[in-house]
């Protein structure tokens, strides 16, 4: 007997997780770039930490890459979720 740890109200599941199904994992890309930014923006810190730059270049630099981050990965997510409803559209039929 199986126990469902995370109930979801009738009619709604996560988008993250899926199901059973691996046509329903939605965001493997965008779990991909996530990781990708947290490690591009580490590099980026230990560099700047090492150029020897003033406080506040660092800190706008830091700045300007953590808010470029963040539009990249709205936008794929954003992507994702739209690609994932058209496909349930054509799955579903019109």
């Amino acid at each position: 007997m199986s126990v469902d740890h995370h109930p979801q109200p009738p009619g709604r599941r996560s988008v993250a997780r899926g199901e059973s199904t691996p046509q329903l994992v939605l965001l493997p890309g965008v779990k991909l770039d996530l990781a990708l930014v947290v490690l591009f923006l580490i590099c980026l810190w230990l560099g700047l930490g090492l150029a020897g730059l003033s406080r506040a270049v660092e800190l706008g630099l830091l700045l300007g890459g953590s808010v470029a981050a963040s539009l990249w990965l709205a936008w794929r997510t954003r992507r994702a979720l739209i690609r994932a409803q058209l496909e349930r559209g054509r799955r579903h039929g019109p």
